[in-house]
């Protein structure tokens, strides 16, 4: 019996090699485990608003800068934004004689804000603008700390707080 010739080759296409690829049962484990922080870092960062106390903390938000912006482009002293709890209203206030005339805010059909009409609760606050843009209380002394207006709307509260010296909404 003859033994066959191993060193010679075969007629026909090398045999391809084969290699199995893919991910490491450690590999994947690493990714669930950072996607699984990551997520969890987010969901603790983000707000627990409903949707009807941010639109309502926005709307104040823009119109207290609506009010700063007006002091300080129609360089007016003392204008105002001010709420008695029920009711809100923007206010320009003339340093000299005292008397007090209402500012319209935009999107707003009437001078004085109902709350209730807007399904929202606030504390009372009088916050006013010099021509600089320089906050003050409703005592006409400059704000040295930052101060609060509690927005409660669609069963959730939310906290807006004027900067001093700039009067940074947050």
């Amino acid at each position: 019996m003859t033994k066959p010739n191993r060193s010679a080759r075969r007629p026909g296409p090398r045999p391809v090699e084969v290699r199995c690829s893919g991910f490491t049962l450690i590999e994947l484990i690493t990714v669930i485990i950072i996607l699984g922080l990551l997520s969890t870092v987010i969901w603790t960062r983000s707000p627990s608003l409903s949707g009807d106390l941010t639109a309502r903390l926005s709307e104040v938000r823009s119109q207290l800068r609506y009010v700063q912006l007006a002091a300080m482009k129609n360089n007016v002293s003392y204008l105002g934004l001010q709420s008695d709890g029920t009711n809100y209203w923007a206010q320009n206030i003339n340093a000299t004689s005292g008397t007090a005339s209402y500012l319209a805010l935009p999107g707003e059909t009437s001078a004085v804000i109902s709350l209730s009409g807007k399904s929202m609760q606030s504390n009372s606050f009088d916050i006013r603008f010099d021509n600089l843009g320089i906050p003050y209380d409703g005592g006409g002394n400059k704000l040295t700390s930052a101060t609060s207006i509690i927005i409660t709307a669609g069963g959730s509260s939310g906290t807006l707080t004027v900067a001093p010296e700039t009067g940074f909404v947050q």
